[in-house]
């Protein structure tokens, strides 16, 4: 895959409408709760709380913007990864715009999500409605996990943080991501599905761009919901299905473009994701469908790291993915 001009050029963004709403969950009631005696409001006098009653739960949020003329036939909706909120796709770390506003100004409504128990889809209590507690990522992990650098490379000293050689992502911007960073369960994968299912249901059909673990759930749903997606890219998912010929029949209509960033060899865990996401895309080519490989560092695109919508060259990864879009759109 090449650069090439016309995808992005568009300037200035006319706003019809700015939808927030949460989508799926169901109501689970709580009884033999304790009550508590408490302040709810700075020196405010104590009351009593009530925690018997009834709650949503599974849910996901979503925030729809709409274009005054949106100049594509489907939206483009953003799933994140894990550990991670909506908030991937609005503004960078380091405070350039995000692939939200991108995509808006390439004349696509735009459509990011907060999946269920992350962020602004809220979560449960625990262990009354969850029954598994949350995993929390460290700076640590985020350091390794998403390769900014090796292991040993991490200091809490900001000074002495050594990254990768050529590492694109910048580092001023560090701590401003691990402030991102929220709770995430591990027991929820069937929820999940189930809510960005409802939601595809309530606005798809769409262009589904997806990260991480995000990359997962969506090349769950594609088999799901393959009649909600018009085309699937997916960046450094954490991992695949394995496809059977009959479900690659069912999905071959749908263009899939998997992206890659740096350093993969680098870091085990993502080794074993990335031959499972190319099983899955060599599988999907071979039964007849069409699967498209962006591997930045083959293109000459070296250092991006495992969230190259933050990367110092953000805007012209995106612009890869909107090119690869509307060519795959028009040849349909």
């Amino acid at each position: 895959m090449t650069m090439s001009e016309p995808a992005m050029a568009r300037t200035g963004v006319s706003i019809a409408s700015i939808d927030s709403f949460h989508v799926g969950g169901e109501v689970v009631k709580l009884t033999d709760q304790p009550k508590l005696e408490m302040r709810v409001a700075g020196k405010g006098v104590a009351r009593e709380v009530d925690l018997n009653g009834s709650y949503v739960t599974g849910q996901v949020y979503a925030n729809h913007v709409r274009l005054s003329q949106p100049q594509h036939d489907a939206p483009v909706m953003f799933w994140h990864g894990g550990a991670m909120t909506g908030v991937t796709w609005e503004t960078t770390p380091d405070g350039r715009p995000g692939w939200q506003w991108l995509f808006l100004e390439a004349g696509y409504d735009v459509i990011v999500t907060d999946a269920v128990e992350r962020g602004r889809a809220s979560w449960s209590p625990y262990p009354q409605i969850y029954k598994a507690p949350p995993v929390f990522r460290t700076k640590e992990e985020s350091w390794a996990m998403y390769r900014f650098g090796p292991k040993s490379g991490f200091k809490d000293d900001v000074a002495s943080r050594q990254p990768f050689e050529g590492q694109r992502f910048p580092m001023s911007g560090f701590d401003a991501l691990a402030a991102q960073l929220v709770p995430r369960w591990t027991t929820h994968d069937e929820m999940t599905l189930a809510a960005y299912e409802a939601l595809l249901r309530k606005v798809g059909p769409v262009h589904l761009v997806t990260h991480s673990q995000g990359g997962w759930f969506s090349l769950n749903m594609v088999l799901r919901a393959p009649e909600l997606i018009k085309s699937l890219v997916v960046i450094e998912p954490a991992g695949a299905p394995t496809l059977s010929k009959e479900d690659a029949k069912r999905i071959s209509h749908i263009p899939h473009l998997f992206v890659w960033g740096d350093y993969i060899e680098d870091v085990p865990a993502w080794k074993n994701y990335r031959n499972a996401a190319d099983e899955f895309m060599h599988a999907l080519k071979g039964f007849g469908g069409t699967s498209n490989l962006l591997d930045l560092p083959r293109e000459g695109i070296r250092g991006n790291s495992h969230v190259p919508m933050m990367d110092d060259n953000s805007a012209d990864i995106a612009k890869l993915v909107a090119d690869w879009m509307e060519r795959t759109s028009n040849a349909g």
